[in-house]
C-alpha cells in the first residue's frame, strides 16, 4: 500500500506468480523476492506497516508459514532457503496488527511457532547425521539453524505470548532431545531468552511438560562431559529457579542424586554458577535459600569486619612496637650518655684532685726550700707575711660569699619593685584615661569662647559675604550635588570635631604643666635653704626616673670635675663612673 492507500504492485505481482505456479518447488524461491521487498522500506517506518499489512492481505505469511513443512532438500537452495524463509516470517510478523485479529494472533502465530521449530529439528537430525569430516555441510547447517532459532526469538520477543506455545511446543523436547554440543547449547539459550522475555511462562506450563524439559536439562547437566553444556545447563537451571522459586523443591525432590554428580564441574570456570546451584538444592526451598544467602552474606561481612579489625590491630601492634624499640634504644642510649658523663666527670674529679695533692705538695716543698734558704731571722717574718696573705684570701673568699647571697636578695626585691611600678604605671594610665574621658566635651556642644557678642560678629561677617558674592543661579542638578558636598563636608567635621578638641585640650594640658614646671624652677630656694619639704617638691616617686636623674647629675658632676682640655670635644667623655652608685 503506497502513501496515496493504493496496494504495493510488487506485492500484488508477487503474490499472483505464487498463486499461478503449479510447481510448490518453486514457491520458495518466489517467496525470497519478499526480502528486496522489505528492504527497500525503513524498519519500523510506517511504510514497511503498509507493505506488511499489504503481505497479510495478500495471504503470503499463510503461504510463508506453510511453505516451512516442506522438505528443502528438493528445493533450490537447500536449507538455507529455509532459514531465510524463516527469519523473513519473523520479520513480516513483528510490527503487524491487522484486522483480522483472532486468525492472525490465535491461528497464524502459533503455527509459525511449530513450523519454524519443526524446521529447525530437521535442519538438527540433518546436522547429526552429516559427517564430521564434511565440515563445509556441518557449518552451513550449524549456521541455518542458529538462524531459525533468533528468527523464533525475534518473534516471540515482538509477541510475548508466544513464549508459552515455544515452550510447550513437542518439538522443544526433541530438540533437547540429543547429545550433539552445538545445537545443545543454541536449545539452552533459546529456552534462556525466553525467561527473559515473559518470566512468568513456566508457572502456565503443565506438570508434565515442565518435568520433561527439567529432565532433559538435568541429564545434559548429569551426563554430560562438556564444560559448554555443563555451564549453559548450570545457567538454564538457575534462570528456572530464579522466575519460579517453587521450582527448587520440585528439583530437590524429583533430582535427589544431583547434588553428588556437580561435583565433578569442580573447577571448570564456571564455579560461581555452580556454587550457587549447590546452595539452592542444598536448602530445599526458595525461602531457606534465601535465608542462607542473607546468612552467608552476614557471615562474608561479619569475616570482612574481623579480617579488618584484626589487621588493624596488628598494624597498631607493630606501630607501638617499632614506637617501643625506638623509645628503649634513645633511653638505654641515654643512660650510656649519662653513664659515660658521670664516668668523665669521675674522671675529672679524680685528675683535679691528684693535681690540687700535687700542687699542695710543691707548694710545701717549695715552702721548705725557702725556710731552708732564709736565715734564721727571717723566718718568722716570713712565716707572719704567709699567714697574713692567708687571712686576706679567707676574708676575700667571705666576702664575696656575702655579697653574692646579698645580691640574690637585692635581686629579688628589685623584681619586686619593677612589678609595684608596673603595676602604679598601669594604674596611673588607667586612671588618667578615665579622667579624660569624663572630661571630654560632647560632640553636640558649643566650643569655648563662643559667646552671643560672637556669634553676632560671625553672622555679621556671614551676611556681608552674601552680598558681595550673591549666588548664582543653578539647575536642579547642581543644587543636589552642592547640597550633598555640603553634607558630605558637615559629616566630615562632625567625625573630627571630637579628635580636635581632645588634641586641643591634650595642648591646654601640656601648656599647663609648662607653666606649674617654670613657675616651680622660678620659685625655687637655694640650696643651701631647700627644706626636706622642697627637696619631696622636686623629687620624683618613680625609681627609674629617680635612677636616671641621679645617673645624668653623677654624670655631670664627673665632667665638671675634669680638667677643661678634657671639655673641648665630646668623644673625649668619659662613660665610666669614679664611684660605684648604690641606688637602694
Amino acid at each position: 500500500m503506497t502513501d496515496d492507500g493504493t496496494k504495493d504492485r510488487r506485492v500484488i505481482i508477487l503474490a499472483a506468480e505464487v498463486a499461478e505456479t503449479k510447481k510448490d518447488k518453486s514457491v520458495p524461491s518466489l517467496l525470497l523476492g519478499l526480502e528486496d521487498i522489505l528492504s527497500s522500506v525503513v524498519p519500523g517506518s510506517r511504510e514497511a506497516s503498509r507493505l506488511k499489512q499489504d503481505i497479510w492481505t495478500y495471504d503470503l505469511i499463510q503461504v510463508l508459514i506453510l511453505v516451512l513443512k516442506q522438505d528443502f532438500d528438493r528445493v533450490s537452495g537447500t536449507w538455507d532457503t529455509g532459514a531465510k524463509l524463516a527469519s523473513l516470517l519473523s520479520n513480516c510478523c513483528i510490527g503487524l496488527d491487522p484486522p483480522e485479529s483472532h486468525e492472525f494472533f490465535g491461528l497464524c502465530l502459533p503455527e509459525a511457532i511449530e513450523n519454524m521449530l519443526m524446521l529447525s529439528r530437521k535442519i538438527q537430525a540433518k546436522y547429526i547425521k552429516t559427517d564430521k569430516e564434511m565440515d563445509k555441510a556441518r557449518k552451513a547447517a550449524i549456521e541455518n539453524f542458529r538462524t531459525i532459532l533468533d528468527s523464533i526469538t525475534h518473534l516471540f520477543s515482538g509477541h510475548v505470548f508466544l513464549t508459552s506455545n515455544v515452550m510447550r511446543s513437542p518439538w522443544l523436547q526433541q530438540l533437547l532431545i540429543t547429545d550433539d554440543v552445538d545445537t545443545t547449547l543454541s536449545v539452552l539459550s533459546l529456552m534462556q531468552n525466553v525467561l527473559r522475555v515473559n518470566s512468568t511462562v513456566l508457572s502456565t506450563l503443565d506438570n508434565k511438560i515442565l518435568h520433561g524439559i527439567l529432565d532433559e536439562v538435568t541429564y545434559k547437566l548429569s551426563a554430560s562431559i562438556d564444560v559448554e553444556i555443563g555451564s549453559s545447563a548450570t545457567r538454564c537451571l538457575l534462570t528456572f529457579c530464579d522466575v519460579y522459586p517453587s521450582l527448587i523443591e520440585v528439583i530437590c525432590a524429583r533430582y535427589k542424586g544431583l547434588r553428588p554428580l556437580l561435583g565433578k564441574w569442580t573447577g571448570k570456570g564456571f564455579g560461581r554458577d555452580l556454587k550457587r546451584l549447590l546452595a539452592l538444592l542444598e536448602a530445599g526451598s526458595a525461602q531457606r535459600a534465601e535465608m542462607e544467602k542473607f546468612w552467608r552474606a552476614a557471615t562474608t561481612i561479619q569475616a570482612i569486619w574481623r579480617s579488618f579489625n584484626t589487621r588493624k590491630k596488628l598494624r597498631d601492634a607493630n606501630k607501638a612496637l617499632v614506637k617501643f624499640h625506638r623509645s628503649f634504644r634513645e633511653k638505654r642510649k641515654v643512660q650510656e650518655q649519662r653513664r659515660d658523663a658521670d664516668k668523665q666527670q669521675r674522671e675529672l674529679e679524680h685528675q683535679l684532685l691528684l693535681a690540687r695533692k700535687r700542687a699542695l705538695r710543691e707548694s710545701r716543698q717549695k715552702q721548705l726550700e725557702i725556710l731552708a734558704i732564709l736565715p734564721p731571722s727571717e723566718v718568722d717574718k716570713h712565716l707572719q707575711n704567709a699567714l697574713d696573705k692567708s687571712a686576706l684570701k679567707i676574708q676575700t673568699q667571705w666576702r664575696g660569699y656575702k655579697e653574692r647571697k646579698a645580691l640574690k636578695n637585692r635581686q629579688k626585691s628589685m623584681k619586686k619593685i619593677r612589678a609595684a611600678v608596673a603595676i602604679q604605671r598601669h594604674w596611673r594610665n588607667f586612671s588618667e584615661r578615665k579622667s579624660r574621658r569624663g572630661e571630654e566635651l560632647p560632640a553636640f556642644q558649643r566650643p569655648p569662647g563662643l559667646n552671643d557678642q560672637r556669634r553676632v560678629e560671625i553672622q555679621q561677617q556671614i551676611l556681608e559675604w552674601r552680598e558681595n558674592h550673591p549666588p548664582k543661579s543653578l539647575t536642579r542638578e547642581q543644587q543636589e550635588d552642592l547640597y550633598n558636598r555640603s553634607q558630605t563636608m558637615l559629616q566630615r567635621h562632625l567625625l573630627m570635631n571630637k579628635a580636635i578638641r581632645k588634641k586641643h585640650q591634650e595642648r591646654l594640658a601640656l601648656l599647663a604643666r609648662l607653666e606649674t614646671d617654670a613657675d616651680l624652677l622660678l620659685n625655687a630656694p637655694k640650696l643651701t635653704e631647700a627644706t626636706e619639704k622642697d627637696v619631696e617638691t622636686f623629687s620624683s616617686r618613680s625609681v627609674p626616673v629617680a635612677a636616671k636623674a641621679r645617673d645624668n647629675h653623677l654624670k655631670e658632676m664627673r665632667i665638671l670635675r675634669q680638667p677643661w682640655w678634657k671639655k673641648l670635644d665630646n668623644q673625649y667623655q668619659d662613660t665610666d663612673y669614679e664611684e660605684d652608685v648604690v641606688l637602694f
